[in-house]
């Protein structure tokens, strides 16, 4: 996600059409999103959402701090400051983008999955891919990038790029496949958010124990009854 940041300025010119360099790699953040919550369910991943709007938020304050700084000490510090003395603009989108997106991600994988019995990963992954990353851009980018980009560049920008990590995510789905079979069998655990709340706010507090959500754990417990 911080090179995500570091990259948010530059675009792509492929024909007629603009396309962001932090949304060419932005697609493999999204792949681990949902195979977090697809093994771990809604609030592990909640969490790991919060960590990162904090460490980019730290990241963007250093670079916008030091761009401000003795902007005229030489040629270098001036480019600096061009490129990044609107960096703020980048953490007002972080607060609002990340949370928004990847919530939305979490959301729908985990709703789906318990809809469709942990059946049709592809669906579920598809459709919060499409979903979240709309979100993501119609949040993200009028905000990092409209004191950059004229109107029509930014819808230029935000339809390309959304339409690239639509067709990426398609792609990546073998290997979403594959990471989500090997990390629940690793790790003997397969999350279903039944009766969770899915306030992102309450993601750090702790579920009651009454209820079993583990898939793996459920399956040895019927084993070691039949046992018995």
């Amino acid at each position: 996600m911080v090179v995500c940041d570091s990259l948010v300025y530059k675009t792509l010119d492929i024909y007629s059409l603009k396309i962001t360099a932090s949304g060419i790699v932005f697609s493999l953040c999204y792949l681990l999103s949902t195979i977090s919550t697809e093994v771990y369910g809604y609030k592990l991943g909640g969490r790991t959402v919060w960590i990162l709007v904090g460490c980019q938020t730290f990241f963007v304050l250093i670079i916008n701090l030091f761009s401000l700084l003795q902007p005229d000490n030489n040629a270098i510090s001036k480019q600096y400051y061009l490129l990044f003395h609107e960096f703020w603009r980048v953490m007002i989108g972080t607060w609002v983008s990340v949370p928004a997106s990847y919530f939305c991600n979490g959301f729908v994988v985990s709703k789906m999955k318990v809809f469709f019995a942990g059946r049709f990963f592809f669906v579920r992954y598809v459709i919060a891919s499409m979903l979240a990353q709309a979100v993501l851009l119609l949040t993200a980018y009028p905000i990092s990038l409209s004191s950059r980009y004229s109107g029509h560049e930014l819808v230029n920008i935000i339809a390309t790029t959304w339409s690239y990590k639509v067709l990426i995510s398609i792609v990546l789905l073998p290997v979403g496949y594959y990471l989500v079979g090997a990390v629940k069998k690793i790790e003997k655990t397969d999350y279903f958010d039944w009766s969770v709340t899915y306030n992102p706010l309450a993601v750090f507090k702790q579920d009651g124990g009454a209820l079993q959500r583990n898939q793996y754990a459920m399956e040895e417990t019927r084993e070691s009854r039949a046992n018995i």
